[in-house]
């Protein structure tokens, strides 16, 4: 079975973190929230767009 290297460093990465974490799911969940909340800037758009729709023939 051929072994994709970018998911095995997924998986050791993980590993490493369930064991900082004591495999505590609360602490692990509770740590996420705290990088999510410093890189929230980056990950979430301050607007949204509008969406723009036109109108049919009937309704005009």
């Amino acid at each position: 079975m051929w072994n994709d290297p970018i998911v095995e460093e997924v998986r050791k990465h993980r590993k490493e973190i369930e064991k900082e974490c004591k495999g505590d799911f609360s602490l692990l969940f509770s740590e996420a929230k705290k990088i999510e909340k410093k890189f929230k800037v980056l990950t979430t758009s301050k607007a949204r767009k509008k969406r723009v729709t036109r109108k049919s023939k009937e309704t005009a």
